[in-house]
């Protein structure tokens, strides 16, 4: 169990004894004080629970918590009116329980509220807790430092998913992106193709960096390193270690993903076959199968010196024919059915990778283009990536305690907050009637025993 469980399970030890003691007493009609301390902290803690889910940040983090409180103000309450009702040494024995549940209670409400004001911050950003962000997320943009590449990038842009938003305490799966040449280091399509997957998917994504590999829209660089940059330094080690060192991103090989479209995608099988320490999982879509593939001979003489062997060592097919991956590699590699060029290029791809070992899914998305394939690619990946991630518990389960995935963190906490208030109302009401039930059958036997003795 947890600390909050086990806060509760002494709220209910400590309220035993005064719960007796108030039994006692309201069977003989002299409970007033502890009625009326009861009936105030119930009200309290109810209007409290309410007014902190109409205000709080994110007030469906309280969960179950809240019955923690609801129990709080009914055990305090107990135990003080038995210390104002008793004489002697058990007043002292009721002021120790008083002081006892009431640390108690304290210590349950401030662990029930604690995530419900917990900030989200993240690479040194406070992300802004609102309706739209705690839906679809928050976008950033980043600057990642070429520590040891110095490469010359383009600043990056980070989606943070609102499933982590609602509760930041948690780690999550992370992606690196690559878009195409020539092009731009944006989220558009990332978020379209989360968006496509439906609210449940969008929670429940993992951190997706789209990066720059090209520095500027009129370059077209080598993801190796060559004179044009180092480009694999910045892609392998400058930017995991920024990861590592700014966002809580899981640990494990296994939920780490490099990604990418058309150039970007080439990038992405050619990082992924020789760095799969750092990625178990590859994402190719539309991508070449060599860096500067439509000008092979200008690409090999600018970036390589003219070396042939040089520039074939490069080419992500070749990468997976020499190397051998004794951990597991999931590669994804996605053409459209009407790009007759590229289409070509990455079954060629695939069939290295199944060759070596990996876990491949191809798909040609019928009736698409080379662009065309970039939203529906994204959209298969993430889907296959995150169900994994679901069932590995790398994504923490979207579910929160009695709410339906639709409901935002507002409705969400009124709806637990209801909850409460009807779970008191009934245990209340139910030990009024039990008790006046009880009264009005001792009036009455009491009654009959009387007149039985007077029969006049």
């Amino acid at each position: 169990m947890g600390i909050l469980a086990w806060l509760t399970l002494a709220l209910g030890l400590l309220a035993a004894y005064p719960a007796w003691r108030f039994g006692a007493r309201a069977w003989r009609f002299r409970a007033g004080p502890t009625v009326r301390a009861v009936l105030i902290g119930q009200v309290a803690g109810l209007v409290f629970i309410l007014l902190w889910c109409l205000f709080a940040p994110r007030p469906d983090l309280g969960g179950a918590g809240w019955f923690a409180i609801a129990l709080a103000s009914l055990a305090v309450p107990l135990a003080l009116g038995d210390t104002l009702q008793s004489r002697g040494g058990p007043r002292t024995l009721a002021l120790a329980l008083t002081v006892a549940t009431g640390l108690a209670g304290v210590a349950a409400t401030g662990l029930t509220l604690r995530p419900t004001l917990a900030t989200a911050t993240i690479a040194g950003k406070a992300v802004p807790l609102t309706p739209d962000t705690l839906a679809n997320g928050a976008q950033l943009t980043v600057r990642i430092p070429p520590t040891a590449s110095g490469f010359s990038a383009r600043d990056a842009h980070l989606f943070v998913p609102s499933g982590w938003l609602r509760d930041p305490a948690t780690t999550r799966p992370v992606v690196e992106m690559m878009m195409g040449q020539p092009g731009r280091p944006t989220l558009g399509a990332t978020l379209d193709a989360l968006h496509s997957l439906g609210a449940e998917r969008l929670d429940d994504a993992p951190f997706i960096l789209v990066v720059d590999q090209i520095g500027a829209i009129d370059k077209n660089p080598p993801c190796s390193d060559t004179v044009g940059g180092k480009l694999d330094t910045y892609l392998s080690k400058d930017v995991p270690d920024w990861i590592r060192s700014n966002l809580p991103a899981s640990g494990d090989r296994e939920d780490w993903v490099i990604a990418g479209y058309s150039h970007g995608g080439e990038c992405a099988a050619y990082l992924g076959a020789k760095h799969p320490d750092t990625w178990a999982n590859v994402v190719d879509i539309s991508g070449p199968d060599k860096p500067g593939e439509h000008r092979p001979t200008f690409t090999r003489n600018t970036y390589y010196g003219g070396s042939q062997a040089a520039f074939e060592a490069t080419w992500p097919a070749n990468i997976l024919s020499s190397s051998t991956y004794p951990e597991p590699m999931t590669g994804i590699f996605v053409a459209g059915a009407l790009d007759p060029h590229f289409r070509q290029q990455v079954e060629a791809t695939a069939t290295a990778a199944e060759k070596a070992g990996w876990k491949v899914t191809y798909w040609a998305v019928p009736d698409a283009t080379h662009t065309q394939a970039l939203e529906p690619g994204l959209a298969t990946a993430y889907n296959q990536l995150i169900g994994r991630w679901l069932a590995s518990g790398a994504i923490p389960s979207a579910d929160r305690f009695l709410c339906t995935p639709d409901q935002n963190a507002r409705a969400c906490g009124l709806t637990q907050a209801a909850a409460v208030a009807g779970t008191v109302t009934i245990v209340d009401l139910s030990a009024l009637a039990l008790f006046l039930g009880t009264q009005l059958l001792l009036f009455f036997t009491r009654r009959s025993v009387v007149a039985a003795a007077d029969p006049e």
